[in-house]
């Protein structure tokens, strides 16, 4: 997965985007604020960090 697919994902998901600082962007939903995220366009995220941002958003189907 790319990181501009997890981003609209995440989106799709409730979350608003906050900010970004540097390539890293956060995300707010009910006050709660989740990040740094990081974000890269078009490039792979590495699977084990995949997995642990679906996990922090709670978009891991279980």
């Amino acid at each position: 997965m790319k990181y501009s697919e997890l981003h609209r994902k995440i989106i799709q998901a409730g979350w608003k985007f906050d900010h970004a600082a540097g390539s890293h962007y956060y995300y707010t939903k009910e006050g709660k604020i989740i990040g740094p995220v990081p974000y890269h366009g078009s490039k792979e995220i590495p699977k084990g960090l995949q997995r642990s941002i679906e996990r922090a958003f709670k978009l891991c189907e279980k």
